[in-house]
């Protein structure tokens, strides 16, 4: 009787394991959805005069703060940033 008992709550235990991983595994999928719609993106308006195209689907622009330089690679089809230089003044 007692080995019958231990044999189901490990039942037991092993399908909410099996849930909670499925819940998981849901869970990173939805966030990782919301991650990529609230990506970076480009203000539609560009300073020709710091925009430099690099090939013939991504451009180049500088931003010049205070203390820094940034270089966004930019795709031209969907706007986005796909990558971010910071250069620092010193």
């Amino acid at each position: 009787m007692l080995k019958k008992k231990l044999l189901i709550s490990l039942v037991i235990i092993q399908g909410l394991l099996i849930i909670l991983g499925i819940i998981a595994i849901i869970f990173g999928v939805f966030y990782k959805m919301s991650n990529n719609s609230n990506s970076t993106q480009i203000n539609t308006n560009i300073d020709l005069n710091e925009a430099y195209l690099i090939n013939e689907n991504q451009y180049q622009q500088k931003y010049i703060f205070e203390d820094k330089i940034i270089f966004h690679i930019v795709d031209l089809e969907t706007n986005k940033v796909l990558k971010e230089i910071i250069i620092e003044k010193n």
